[in-house]
């Protein structure tokens, strides 16, 4: 009998550690696809190109970022809490996009001067250009998590791949044929995001959703929604790309490109907790009422990540020199030197994300918001600092402080739940 209980007990686990599994195939495919890009970009633009591509990229998707308010959260929630049905969130993205994605090119193309003076010296056209992906990603990126709030992953995971799989066909064409150029690749990457759109706007239509399903949520319901996910979103995305976005500001486009290279591979780190994160905030959060399960799943995925992302992190800072120059050429060796502050970072990151996955899933958003923020806190006016003084070199030290900040937060927000629940538990047995 102790013999079937232990076959079942291990059979679980390997379930449990399968849908991980499962759940990283998306995951380390994109990587792959952005690895494969980044090759090919770093091998035709080199340091130069590549640092003015990355500047083009980065403040446009920043525009988008700042003016969704949360919204592709709340578009994915309300469809899958029968909020609103496809046809009509589809409706309200049109309008969204209009009424904030135009507003926002516009002042875009007002600030590209500034923006764009050390990268673009009287060029400023071409970023200029790409300043139709604003409304063109907007649209985009608030019609794909329709997809994922209806239960259609096929098409949700087939949206996400088409745009790394599409940009790194373009990008290894364009290198083969030697057409590779800052222009034409920003054209590349407007045309996938509006043929996306009009993919999923073509198909939205075709969900399985009935009328009977829709409560007719108010539209505020949505926005309000939107509004609670919108100061994490942005404490994120600074954690993670102020620094490139800083350096574009204060650095030559060379020099941008070295980092840009060296933030590429240490990016190979990222599928690990990107896997993990969600199936573990779902279970976290499906088993709120049972303090043993979440004791499990929290420890299975805490020891599973941290065995990977360790070893790997300090074989990618070891042999990070030489690989970047291997892979994208003897141009990078600086970004392989970098990568010995970066890949470290990047496990901090990684961890520090799951434990904010815990603290989200156990009913405890704020205190996962308090690790983003003190990684804010140290960011920000670390950079401002450090990076007249040392470039590149000074992000990447920032940006390792930060993350061990946001870590070192986490945890111990993660020991305050552990207390509190072990109190809770203590006075309830308590005759």
């Amino acid at each position: 009998m102790e013999s079937i209980i232990t076959s079942k007990l291990q059979g679980f686990r390997l379930r449990e550690l399968g849908e991980y599994l499962r759940n990283a195939r998306v995951e380390v495919a994109l990587i792959g696809l952005g690895f494969v890009s980044g090759i090919g970009l770093a091998r035709g633009l080199g340091p130069h190109g590549r640092g003015q591509l990355a500047a083009a990229l980065m403040w446009p998707a920043l525009f988008t970022m700042l003016v969704t308010f949360g919204l592709p959260h709340a578009f994915a929630y309300a469809s899958g809490a029968g909020w609103a049905s496809p046809e009509r969130l589809r409706r309200l993205a049109v309008r969204f996009t209009l009424c904030a994605g135009i507003p926002a090119m516009a002042f875009y193309w007002i600030l590209c001067p500034w923006i764009f003076r050390n990268q673009f010296a009287g060029e400023i056209w071409i970023p200029r250009m790409y300043g139709l992906s604003i409304p063109l990603g907007l649209h985009a990126g608030l019609l794909l998590p329709v997809f994922q709030g209806c239960g259609d992953f096929r098409r949700w995971n087939m949206g996400r791949l088409f745009r790394g799989a599409a940009w790194a066909l373009f990008v290894v064409s364009l290198g083969a044929f030697h057409r590779m150029s800052v222009p034409v690749l920003l054209l590349v990457q407007a045309a996938i995001s509006l043929l996306l759109g009009y993919y999923l706007y073509q198909r939205i239509s075709r969900l399985s959703f009935t009328e009977a399903q829709e409560k007719s949520a108010p539209f505020g319901w949505i926005f309000r929604y939107g509004r609670a996910i919108y100061i994490s979103s942005v404490a994120y995305t600074i954690n993670q790309q102020l620094d490139q976005l800083l350096l574009s500001l204060w650095v030559s486009p060379s020099e941008l490109g070295q980092y840009s290279v060296s933030v590429t591979l240490a990016g190979i780190l990222l599928p690990i907790p990107a896997a993990i994160g969600p199936i573990l905030f779902s279970k976290m959060a499906r088993d709120s009422n049972d303090v043993e399960k979440q004791e499990y799943h929290q420890k299975i995925a805490l020891l599973f990540s941290i065995s990977i992302l360790i070893p790997a992190g300090l074989a990618l800072a070891l042999i990070g020199p030489w690989l970047a120059s291997a892979i994208f050429g003897a141009e990078f060796v600086v970004a392989g030197r970098i990568l010995r502050v970066l890949a470290p970072a990047t496990v901090l990151l990684g961890i520090g994300n799951i434990l904010s996955d815990v603290l989200r899933g156990a009913g405890k958003p704020m205190y996962s918001s308090y690790g983003l923020m003190a990684g804010i806190a140290f960011t920000v006016p670390g950079l401002i600092w450090a990076l007249p003084r040392f470039g590149i070199w000074g992000a990447a030290w920032v940006s390792l402080a930060a993350y061990a900040t946001m870590m070192v937060v986490q945890l111990y927000f993660w020991r305050q739940w552990k207390s509190e629940i072990a109190s809770t538990a203590a006075t309830s047995t308590t005759p």
